[in-house]
Parts: structure tokens; sequence; C-alpha cells
């Protein structure tokens, strides 16, 4: 039987149709579709020059812009595929013969969001979705235009920033200044200078201008913007950390050393939060002791380093502290990190620093000196360590799994009953693998404690393999 052929859905396919049958499908489609009817018509107008189609796009955007009905689930789905046309005429057919004009028109469209989430009678993730791409589409358009004509477009920046009232549009903003040349960055500065005094709770103007700052590699004008900033929204951090990239050693010296006394309001993942004092912590004392290293002053800046291991038992922070020192004391240093570690008060961070390293010898020995105090609510801790040393080191995987199954039961701790069966079904693996001389209660005995003891965990029991039970 000869194979019967398939049309496809492409150029050649659609060629086949001749001209006249696709016309009338065009014009068929396009009396139900809107969008498809507005882009037909933007294309034909395109015809007469860019002038028509932007005439075209602007009075639909006038439209829109003019609005005020509410809008229902139903209207907002239409204007979904609505502003998904639009978008679409602006980039592909406006944009080809008139990228300046195009990029105008998308920031316009880009600055109904505001005002048509007012309008919505209930929030619309596909009507989000349609804003959310024509921003990434709006960007590479206006990357990608020439400076000259980039420079209009810092008013219209401004104003889409300032309708801005939830940060919908903080990342594309900021997206831009990494995009923008320098004319239209110095034409935007004075705008958000503007600004600056109305938002001084705001992740807003201030903040854009030291982006730009830091794009324009412009230190002393993201000091000064950081001097003028109350001092709950000031980020001493940030500016020894810009101070010390440019090569300013002492004045980052005294900046990283103005620690903060109380909270603060910081823009952290593109919002404003309050934090403590001890935000950044960690990074301030780091970033501390690669200046004083700068500065020639080594002994300093090790001293800090072995500070901040000894409080936070960071394997990280012992690799940074021994890499930094003469060959061959090393193993000294290391042999006093792990002597340090082996003594610490928090047993549970000095399990974490000794499976990470890794040692599971010393982990081992951590786990079995401590057998008593382990506690099974550190499951965070205890799980992955028991898991890490299953292999090397049963007896302390045994210790451990032991702990985690029993406070499970103990606590009656439902959704955590197959976690404690899994664990169960590890112990009997491991039996083999205990030395003869362990000192540790037989498992046929630790089982038939649980047995006893929870004889109702029926979930428990029910995820137990039944030659277990």
């Amino acid at each position: 039987m000869a194979r019967q052929t398939r049309a496809k859905l492409d150029r050649k396919g659609l060629s086949g149709l001749g001209l006249d049958r696709l016309v009338d499908i065009l014009l068929e489609e396009a009396s139900a579709n809107k969008a498809l009817k507005a882009r037909l018509q933007a294309a034909l107008a395109g015809g007469t020059g860019p002038a028509e189609m932007a005439r075209l796009i602007d009075k639909r955007l006038e439209a829109h812009e003019e609005a005020r009905t509410r809008i229902n689930n139903a209207r907002a789905k239409d204007l979904a595929i609505e502003f998904a046309g639009l978008a679409r005429t602006i980039l592909s057919e406006l944009g080809t013969v008139d990228p300046a004009g195009a990029a105008e028109r998308i920031l316009r469209l880009l600055a109904l969001r505001f005002p048509v989430s007012v309008r919505l009678v209930s929030d619309n993730a596909r009507l989000w979705k349609v804003f959310d791409d024509a921003e990434t589409a709006a960007a590479e358009l206006i990357c990608a235009l020439p400076p000259v004509d980039q420079v209009p477009l810092a008013p219209l920046l401004e104003r889409l920033r300032l309708r801005d009232r939830y940060g919908e549009h903080v990342g594309f903003l900021r997206g831009l200044i990494v995009g923008l040349a320098r004319p239209a960055a110095d034409a935007w500065k004075p705008l958000l200078a503007e600004a600056v005094p109305k938002e001084p709770g705001k992740l807003g103007a201030v903040d854009l201008l030291q982006a730009l700052a830091v794009h324009q590699q412009d230190a002393d004008a993201f000091v000064a913007l950081e001097n003028a900033k109350a001092e709950n929204r000031r980020d001493t951090l940030a500016v020894a950390r810009l101070l010390h990239e440019a090569g300013r050693h002492e004045e980052a010296l005294e900046w990283v050393k103005m620690r903060p006394n109380g909270m603060r309001l910081l823009p952290v993942g593109g919002e404003i939060v309050s934090v403590g004092p001890e935000y950044g912590a960690r990074e301030r004392r780091l970033l501390e002791a690669d200046i004083l290293e700068r500065l020639r002053r080594k002994s300093d800046a090790q001293e800090l380093r072995w500070r901040e291991f000894a409080e936070t038992l960071d394997p990280q922070v012992l690799r940074l502290y021994l890499s930094k020192l003469d060959d061959f004391a090393e193993f000294d240093e290391m042999d006093r990190a792990f002597a340090f570690v082996m003594e610490a008060g928090d047993i549970y961070g000095a399990l974490d620093f000794f499976v990470s390293w890794p040692r599971l010898d010393r982990a081992a020995d951590l786990v079995l000196r401590h057998e008593d105090r382990w506690e099974g609510r550190y499951y965070e801790d205890l799980a992955p360590a028991a898991e890490a040393l299953a292999d090397q080191q049963p007896l302390a995987a045994t210790v451990l799994y032991r702990v985690l199954i029993m406070d499970i039961l103990r606590r009656g701790i439902g959704v955590a009953y197959p976690h404690a069966a899994r664990y169960l079904v590890e112990l009997t693996r491991l039996v083999p693998h205990l030395p003869a001389d362990a000192r540790l209660r037989h498992h046929e005995d630790f089982v038939d404690d649980l047995r006893r003891t929870h004889p109702k965990k029926f979930g428990f029991w029910s995820a137990v393999p039944e030659a277990l039970r």
C-alpha cells in the first residue's frame, strides 16, 4: 500500500494552497480574531511607511490607556490574547522598519500593567506572563538601539518606573542599566536624582543611580549616594566591597568597620526588607580580611579568618585560611583546626564540618564520643551524616540511625514514618558490617524494643518491609 502523504503546516505546505485561498482564510479568521486583524492592518499600513503603522498602534494603545471599566476573568483572557498580539505587532512589524519607534511603544505597553491590575476583578497569571515576555523582548530591543535612539527613551523609562508601585518592573529596569549606552544613562540620571528625596523607603531611584554608578565604575558617585541615605538604609558592606574592588583599600577598610547596630532596610532579592545587625556578618569579616591582606597586614587578616572559622566551623573559611599560609605550615594548622573542632561545644556543627571536609574517621569518633548526647530533632544534621558514614563507618551510622528512629516514633511524627522505616532497613543492612567488639545493643534487641514500645504506630510498621517487622 502506498504511504499516505501528510500536509505540513509550514511555508511549503501553505504555499501550495495558493494566494487566493490563503487570503480567504486570513479574512475569515481576522473577522473573529482582533489580534490577527490588528496585525494584518499594521502590516498593510507598513506598505505606506512606518508612520501609518505607528498611528494604528498608537490608536490601540490610547484606547487601553483611557479604559476604566472593570475586567472580569473572561475579558482578562481576551486581553491577554490582545496584548500578546499587540506586542508582536510592535516588535515584529514596527520593529523591523522603525526600531526606535517600536521601543517607545513597547514601553507604553508595559506601562499599562499597573492600570490594568487596578481594573482586574481577580488576578490573571496568563495576562502577567504576556507583560513579562514583553519586558524580555523590550530589553533586547532597547539595548540593541544606537545610543542616539536610546536617549529619548529616558523620560519613558522614568515614567514607567514612577508608575511601578509594587516593583513589577524592578528587574527589567535594573537589567537595562547594563545595556544602556552612557548618553542614555546620563539622560536618565537627573530624572532619577529629582525623585530621590520623594522615595526614602522605596527600592527606587537611589538604588538605580547606584547601579548606574557601578556600571560606569564611578565609585565616588556610589559613595556620595550612600552617604546621603538615612542611617537605617545604609549598606556599608556594599560600599566597602566596591571600594575594595576599585583598589581603594584604606577607604574600604573604614567602611567595612562601620558595623551596623540596629535594624536596617536593605534591598534583598529585588525587595526592601528589614534585616538585623548580623545580616552579612560573615561576608563582612571575610571582606575585611581580604582588605587587610591587600594592605600588607597578613597576620591581622589571618587572625580574622581564624576567628571566623572558630565561631562558625565553616569548612570553606578554613580552606581559605589554609590557602593563605606559607608552604608546609598548613599541615600543623589543619591538625590544630581538627583538634579545635573535636572539642567544640556545638557538636552538630562539628559533625557537619567533618562530614563536609570530609574526614569521616573524625566524624565517627565524634559520634561515638557523644553517643548519648545526639537528639533526633536535629535530623537535618544527623540524617545526611548517617548516610555519609554508612559505608565506611557503619558503627557511627548505626548510632545516628537509631537516634533518628527513636525520636520519630517517640514524638509520633507521622509524616516521617516512611523515613524511619527506611532507616530501619539501612540498620539491618549495616549489621554484618559492625565490628565484633562493638559495645552496642544487638540489632534484634533494638527492634524488639521498638515493637514493645511502639506497637500501635501502624503508619511506621506498615512502611517497614514485612520481613523486618
